[in-house]
């Protein structure tokens, strides 16, 4: 029996969806130039009187010292200007700079079209043809650019009206035109170019001969198209650099040392907790493992360039080679955190960051919020188990299925850097539990589900929650913070009632329609989810290449973060459905084969159930299941690998 409970206690939000802040916060603005009662007054060129500026005896201009101070800011270092309306301004200013950049580009977008000779009248109306059916929009979006005039008129004649005037060609004329057309554009291979190291493809017969040749030319006998990069332009990715004093480190921390031994003014120019990827000018914090002590690999930084240790023990500095500075403190894995926050300038408080938390559908969850922020013109990042991205499609691999603290702010340091505006993480209670994630500043919490998950770490089930509560132990703030929390699992007034019962909460679920977010009605298939969503600000009509029944849970979760948000409805519809699969979660595998093959990463009993749960939804004739061992360096998990017979 599923769990249902009405919500009474949590505060409503703004039903303007068109806000991003759920609370819109007025500010009385700020007289710049008060009134001085005891300086004289003069007349303006206009004949106003004025009490602005003091008149000495002798004529002269006093300004009164407050003239010359600058105006104070408020507390909130935004001029009253709410975080959320900051995100608002910023989408804004984000879709004003697209439309900026397409019409800076409509020439080229016109030049492209208007070059090509695409013959209307012999478009292929079948369906199943790709190429006819880009060819198709070719012609409708010049038809329409032609409408517009931003196009002339372009008259396409048929091939009979070509060779209207021209002799009728003999059999080996036709034949040898044949040929001629067929070599037309062909590039010339060297067949000794593997034995001399070339690349194995050599410049076209036109280009060799050196001359114009207007029936080999590639650019004006055809045009290619490339729709997957319209809109998107190349960005390098910055590595942002960073240096201080450990003086200027312990003092932003606020780390309290036990004793300080050496030079603190020594500069620090990167941090880092393991031995082997230290490089000269880094400090070395010896962080104390659950199979191995950092103090033991002190030598072993120091050869490599570490100029200051962080410790928790008694250790000689005298003998090393290059560390000036040593520091104790009670604890260097409560401190490492607190360091590398401050080292990378506390990344995460100049962005909107979104923590998940929950034992199944985190990753899909935040591809899918990903998919959504970036709707609404921001740029975003996000940190899963599956891989980190800087914002948009620049991927980095992820070496550990959960970042230390080091790899946290450094991600999150190079996202600003790079313009990045938003952020999605996966909080994983490991990380929570390691502290990992203390000194990221999150906005909104997400719990998606609890279930037995990682006994062998936490060692009980308690535990195990107590670390997945220490993420919604953070919304304090009712103007800032929101939670989102799926009603349908019986552990959500738990997560309720973490931190401030102040802060609003957004509901979801599928069973409880007193959620604020539910389905209506929905249909799974082997291709597409389609779902009907009711929420406050109104009915979504969602299609979702995500595969499964369970996949339903994570779209309605993405929709309650942006109803949190206050982001406009078809943002949310638009993101969600441009995130078609999550690699190794209900993953599609189509190789054109006579079967239906799903891989997910289903590593729990319950994750595997809800996998064939979801499966047999789609009523495939025969299910088969296997499961694989996923070895690398870092990660040994479980997959399993579901083949339907259809």
């Amino acid at each position: 029996m599923a769990f249902t409970f009405t919500l009474q206690s949590h505060t409503f939000l703004s039903q303007n969806p068109n806000l991003l802040s759920p609370k819109p916060t007025f500010f009385k603005p700020r007289n710049l130039f008060p009134s001085l009662p005891k300086t004289p007054s003069f007349l303006s060129l206009h004949g106003t009187k004025h009490s602005l500026f003091a008149i000495g005896p002798d004529g002269k201009f006093y300004p009164n010292t407050a003239d010359n101070d600058p105006p104070e800011a408020p507390e909130d270092t935004a001029h009253g200007v709410s975080k959320w309306e900051q995100v608002h301004i910023q989408a804004s200013r984000a879709r004003k700079a697209q439309e900026e950049d397409f019409k800076k580009n409509q020439s080229t977008f016109l030049k492209a079209i208007a070059d090509t000779e695409v013959n209307p009248n012999s478009l292929n109306s079948d369906g199943d043809d790709l190429f006819g059916e880009i060819d198709k929009a070719i012609v409708m979006e010049r038809q329409e650019l032609v409408k517009q005039g931003l196009l002339k008129p372009k008259d396409i004649k048929g091939s009979s009206d070509v060779m209207e005037g021209v002799e009728e060609l003999e059999p080996e004329e036709v034949v040898d035109l044949e040929e001629i057309d067929e070599l037309t554009g062909l590039t010339v291979i060297d067949t000794d170019s593997d034995e001399d190291g070339s690349s194995g493809f050599d410049v076209g017969a036109g280009e060799k001969s050196g001359k114009s040749n207007a029936g080999a030319s590639l650019d004006e006998k055809s045009f290619d198209l490339d729709f997957d990069s319209i809109g998107k332009v190349k960005v390098n990715i910055v590595e942002p650099k960073f240096r201080m004093s450990l003086a200027e480190l312990l003092d932003e921390s606020k780390v309290v040392p036990v004793s300080v031994l050496g030079d603190l003014e020594v500069e620090i120019t990167g941090i880092q907790d393991d031995s082997r990827v230290v490089s000269a000018g880094d400090l070395f914090v010896c962080r104390v493992g659950m199979k191995t002590d950092g103090h033991l690999y002190l030598s072993e930084a120091d050869k490599r360039g570490a100029v200051a240790v962080v410790a928790s023990k008694e250790v000689d500095i005298e003998e090393t080679l290059g560390c000036k500075a040593l520091v104790i403190v009670e604890d260097t894995n409560a401190v490492l955190p607190a360091l590398a926050a401050a080292f990378y300038k506390f990344p995460s408080k100049n962005m909107a960051v979104i923590g998940i938390t929950g034992t199944n559908g985190k990753t899909t969850t935040a591809n899918l919020v990903k998919g959504m922020y970036e709707a609404m013109g921001l740029r975003t990042g996000m940190l899963s188990t599956v891989a980190y991205y800087i914002h948009g499609d620049h991927k980095l691999e992820a070496p550990n299925t959960i970042p230390g603290a080091i790899l946290v702010q450094n991600l999150m340091a190079k996202m600003l850097h790079n313009g990045t505006e938003a952020v999605v993480m996966e909080a994983t209670s490991q990380g929570l539990a390691l502290g990992r994630c203390d000194e990221v500043d999150f906005d909104i919490a997400v719990f998606t589900n609890l279930t037995r998950d990682h006994l062998d770490f936490h060692g009980t089930e308690e535990e195990y929650k107590n670390a997945k509560a220490k993420l919604f132990a953070r919304m304090v703030d009712p103007e800032r913070h929101r939670k989102v929390v799926n009603v349908d699992d019986p552990n959500a007034p738990f997560f309720i009632a973490q931190g401030n019962q102040e802060v609003p909460v957004v509901t979801f679920a599928m069973e409880n329609k007193n959620a604020d977010v539910h389905p209506l009605k929905f249909e799974l298939s082997l291709f597409e989810t389609q779902v009907l969503v009711n929420t406050p600000h109104g009915i979504l009509e969602i299609s979702s290449g995500l595969l499964g029944k369970h996949n339903i849970y994570n779209i309605l979760a993405a929709v309650a973060v942006g109803i949190a948000v206050g982001a406009p409805l078809e943002d949310i519809v638009r993101g969600i459905e441009e995130i078609d699969a999550v690699p190794g979660r209900c993953e599609l595998i189509d190789e054109e084969q006579a079967f239906g093959v799903i891989v997910d990463y289903a590593h729990t009993p319950d994750a595997l159930s809800r996998l064939l749960d979801s499966v047999r939804e789609l009523r495939p004739k025969r299910i088969i299941t296997g499961a694989f061992l996923l070895l690398s360096p870092n990660l040994h998990h479980a997959f399993s690998a579901t083949s339907l017979s259809l």
